[in-house]
């Protein structure tokens, strides 16, 4: 393969390449959390998760066209040391365990538009990071029942994807990453205002087949959540975070219930 020189691509590329396909996707990880900002950072959960992903070129009155996503995402918090899936989890100055509530986003979908990128002659690959400040309203804050749920007025973090753009036929490159600096999980009960702060630190691979994913996942996604083995082509359903979905089920939350809750339709 000569590399010899420049080589201009599209990040778009991908979504025409693949448009209307299923993809599949494992990450896994780590959950660090620093209790206040004197203290050292702790590892606290291993995270094993997937995203069942369409992706579509569409038209686009203001760009011409923009590649378009649409996720079923799943994550679950894991015992460091045994990799077991936690289903509770003992806070600290607790009396009682609470239920861990495991990521479930049913959907989340979005758009990019067209950027250009030049990888240089003599690389196979460039490496790009995109960092995506995070600073709204907490959706939990106000509410009288949420208070020991919600660290604060705001939330307020940062993501960071580490992602590698490379020339055609160019196979032996880094994985992906997903990072994230981030208050605590509303499930974890810690008090308003309680200062500590998570990181996540992930890799993420692509497989052919939803079977290659994680044993668990997969079985999982068979016993409990069936919708999430396939993305839509299209949906009109406003995006799922952790935060709304802990909202949507915290009676189920209060009730001691195992997460995540079935979903069939």
């Amino acid at each position: 393969m000569d590399i010899s020189e420049d080589y201009e691509l599209s990040n778009l590329d991908f979504y025409r390449k693949n448009h209307g396909l299923q993809l599949y996707y494992n990450w896994a990880g780590e959950v660090w959390w620093q209790e206040s900002q004197d203290l050292p950072k702790e590892k606290l959960f291993s995270i094993i998760g997937m995203n069942a992903t369409k992706v579509f070129i569409k038209p686009d009155t203001e760009s011409g066209e923009v590649g378009y996503r649409i996720n079923r995402e799943i994550g679950l918090f894991c015992d460091p040391l045994t990799q077991e899936i936690m289903h509770y989890w003992q806070p600290p100055q607790a009396s009682q365990p609470v239920p861990v509530v495991h990521i479930a986003n049913r959907i989340v979908q979005g758009a990019v538009k067209e950027k250009k990128f030049i990888i240089p002659g003599g690389q196979a690959y460039l490496t790009s990071v995109l960092e995506i400040p995070l600073e709204y309203p907490h959706p939990l804050a106000g509410n009288p029942q949420y208070m020991e749920y919600c660290p604060g007025e705001k939330f307020q973090g940062v993501e960071y994807f580490t992602s590698h753009i490379c020339r055609p036929g160019v196979a032996d490159i880094p994985p992906a990453k997903w990072a994230r600096d981030c208050p605590w999980m509303p499930w974890m009960k810690l008090g308003y205002g309680n200062p500590a702060r998570l990181r996540f630190e992930t890799t993420i691979s692509r497989v052919e087949l939803f079977e290659q994913l994680h044993p668990k996942l997969v079985n999982l996604v068979r016993e409990k959540l069936p919708i999430y083995e396939f993305a839509p082509s299209e949906s009109d359903e406003p995006n799922m975070t952790s935060t709304l979905y802990f909202k949507k089920h915290f009676d189920s939350y209060l009730r001691g219930d195992v997460f995540p809750i079935e979903e069939t339709a």
